[in-house]
């Protein structure tokens, strides 16, 4: 049977089909195909000045064999004695075919819970037999194993640093070396078969087809790094034996495929002939950043202090990055919160900003093996330990937020102020680790109670907090992508997080409503993955993806944007996201309007203002643009802004005042509250001058294509007749 004809009906059991594929495994020189494979899916190749994301498709192609597929034929070949001679090319490509149909059909055999499931639902399609197939550890396994890495490469080098900042002295003592020096170590490594591997290609046209094969560029010696690191051959061995598998233990443990693979913890292989082989960098960088907390935790007088320091480390780190997009002084860490004298709860990080505020709860738990294998009990126990229960604590400390009574005291002693509570609070709960397929058991296992005021949490883990502080680097554009995200929470099915923020910086994280749920794929993440490896790696490619981060650029509403940034007050917060999540043809035409406003006012010297409604969350605003005395301008603004909230039935409206000329911020307000009858406004609506305003959702492409007459009120929201208005520029 060919690979692309096996069906998950037709598909072995799992047991079947791993007993077959470590036969093959330990074939001799099978570990030439599995360079292959390291070369063929693990490597991206440009040909231009930069990498561009046609370049990085590839990566998401289902011909591609995954890293946690790699790693299995890996631990499967080590559970042998490991043969490195140059098999025939017929052999060679006999072990690639057999093990990428092998390794489909154990993906269609993971599938074969859900497949019962549906079979169920489709005999008896009443709502009664509605079945779930991702609600149990069986039927999640297929999601643990083909989830995807959460980190990228450089991450775990760079995280790991500072994760074992603090364990100098145990690591030194203990294991002869430090954590800045097995990084050292390890990127060279990686610099070093980089090197290899682009000549390789040119030095096997020199040889006979029957010797070609890609091994060599995966293989090293110790005195090769010396002069590149700087170190001696014998602290280059030490770092290097640390991650050695063990040839003895055959990796026994390796049973199943959920089963402990020690080549994932020890990647390296040491060679008959006294060289090594490293056939997957990304597994040295990941055990770099793994596996010296367990060798420390097998020290019972130094596993409480490892512990301590993982959890400081989590808290810290985030702290830090927060800070990168929110500045110092509003980001706050370790923050008691009490009534009256008691102490309720913690807040590990808390971000205040204007009126919204995010609470961080951070947590070093990991997926344990008997999770991965299917226990049920154990898989939601561990999303408990991991994710739940920091969920609750991010609630209380939400509510608490929200409520006069409760104080929040800093670790000097010092109590935060509120000018104002957080109108809008977003929860954000992240593990320290790679937790496999943590979307998916979010949506499954976590139950959310969300209010106007405390939004549905992110569930995420620290790596991606790193690559979103990085690339949403300013507060408004972070805040925005929480609230989208909050937003349309259960209508996103993804296998991670990167995947929402690749879609969000191309579309805005934003759903029609004629879409019930969308399933995104991973490869919306290509721009994002080329934007950090250029900004953290050096890599050419575009450092900020063009879409939602770039729209902006040179335009009246860009540069009101970042003087809300500047300011933090609460009215301009949320004016700023409402401005963020317009659409691209509603942000032309009100970028249009602002400018005409501006000019027209510095020009005849007269008051003019625009207002739209937003129909998509019971909002809006105006925008007063004159030279009147501040006191009387504000009250101007203050009275429209009143009007129009009213008028239209919202719940908030924001007025901004702006200096003709240069349109600069003169004045910001919010009016809040839900509408409710008022015969005083009534009258004031009523003595109100009539002047028709430009819903938001009319200013949509479609809209904009449709014929406007010339007498017609200019959709720009002007008041005047569109023949004396925008028709020329039309």
């Amino acid at each position: 049977m060919r690979k692309k004809d096996i069906t998950p009906n037709e598909a072995r059991n799992e047991t079947e089909i791993f007993t077959e594929l470590q036969k093959l495994c330990c074939s001799p020189g099978y570990i030439h195909a599995i360079a292959y494979f390291c070369w063929r899916d693990n490597l991206i190749r440009f040909a231009g000045d930069q990498i561009t994301e046609d370049d990085v498709q590839h990566q998401y192609s289902h011909a591609q064999l995954l890293r946690s597929e790699i790693s299995t034929l890996i631990g499967l070949m080590a559970k042998g004695n490991i043969d490195t001679s140059i098999p025939k090319p017929a052999t060679l490509q006999n072990y690639i075919d057999q093990s990428e149909a092998l390794l489909h059909e154990m993906h269609m055999s993971l599938q074969k819970p859900w497949l019962a499931a549906f079979e169920v639902m489709a005999r008896n399609p009443g709502k009664a037999n509605h079945i779930d197939p991702f609600s149990t550890a069986e039927g999640l396994r297929e999601p643990i194993f083909y989830g995807g890495e959460s980190a990228y490469n450089f991450q775990y080098e760079e995280l790991a640093l500072r994760k074992y900042s603090a364990d100098g002295d145990w690591l030194g003592s203990h294991v002869g070396f430090s954590i800045d020096e097995a990084c050292i170590v390890a990127r060279k490594l990686g610099e070093l078969q980089m090197q290899k591997l682009l000549g390789l290609r040119e030095a096997m046209l020199k040889l006979h087809p029957d010797q070609w094969t890609f091994l060599p560029g995966f293989v090293f010696g110790a005195h090769e790094l010396e002069g590149p690191t700087g170190f001696s051959f014998e602290k280059i061995e030490r770092i290097l034996v640390a991650f050695i598998v063990d040839p003895k233990k055959a990796n026994a443990s390796f049973s199943s495929l959920s089963a402990f693979n020690e080549t994932n913890a020890a990647p390296i292989i040491k060679a008959v002939n006294g060289s090594y082989i490293l056939l997957q960098h990304y597994s040295l960088l990941e055990a770099l950043y793994e596996a010296p907390f367990f060798w420390m935790a097998a020290d019972k007088s130094y596993a409480a202090t490892a512990s301590k320091n993982r959890g400081a480390f989590a808290e810290q780190f985030l702290a830090d990055r927060f800070i990168c997009v929110f500045g110092p002084q509003h980001v706050f860490q370790n923050v008691d919160i009490y009534k009256g004298k008691d102490r309720v709860t913690e807040a590990d990080v808390l971000v205040v900003y204007g009126d919204r505020a995010i609470v961080v709860q951070a947590k070093s738990k990991r997926l344990t093996i008997e999770a991965r294998k299917g226990n049920d009990l154990q898989l939601k126990d561990d999303f408990k330990k991991a994710i739940h229960d920091a969920y609750d604590q991010a609630l209380l400390c939400s509510e608490a937020l929200l409520d006069q009574e409760y104080r929040f005291v800093l670790p000097s002693g010092d109590e935060i102020g509120f000018p104002k509570r957080p109108a809008k609070i977003f929860p954000v709960c992240s593990v320290s680790d790679h937790f496999p397929a943590l979307a998916a058991q979010a949506r499954q296992f976590l139950k959310v109670r969300a209010t106007d005021n405390v939004q549905p949490p992110v569930i995420t883990d620290v790596f991606f907090l790193d690559v979103l502080t990085e690339i949403l680097e300013t507060p408004l554009h972070f805040l925005n992508y929480l609230a989208l995200r909050a937003k349309f929470d259960k209508r996103l099915l993804v296998n991670q997080e990167l995947t929402n923020l690749g879609y969000h910086l191309k579309h805005n994280l934003w759903l029609e409503d004629q879409y019930d749920m969308v399933n995104l794929g991973d490869d919306f993440t290509s721009s994002l993955d080329i934007a950090m490896s250029a900004r953290r790696l050096g890599v050419p490619g575009e450092r900020t993806p063009k879409g939602i981060l770039t729209r902006f650029d040179g335009t009246p509403i860009g540069k009101l944007i970042s003087e809300f940034e500047t300011s933090a007050i609460p009215e301009l917060v949320g004016l700023g996201m409402l401005f963020l999540q317009l659409g691209s043809d509603t942000a032309k035409h009100i970028n249009r309007g602002i400018d005409r406003l501006v000019r027209s006012a510095a020009d005849d010297g007269q008051p003019h203002d625009i207002s739209f409604p937003s129909d998509a969350d019971k909002s809006g605003f105006t925008i007063h643009v004159n030279s009147l005395l501040e006191e009387v301008a504000r009250e101007r603004l203050s009275a429209h802004c009143r009007i129009r909230k009213y008028d239209t039935k919202s719940d908030v409206w924001y007025g901004l005042l702006l200096a003709p000329g240069t349109g600069d911020i003169r004045g910001a307000l919010a009016i809040e509250g839900n509408w409710k009858a008022d015969a005083n406004m009534e009258k004031a609506l009523a003595a109100w001058p009539k002047k028709p305003m430009v819903p938001v959702k009319t200013l949509s492409r479609g809209a904009l294509r449709k014929k406007i007459g010339r007498n017609e009120p200019c959709p720009c929201g002007s008041g005047k007749k569109y023949k004396r208005c925008c028709l020329d520029r039309s």
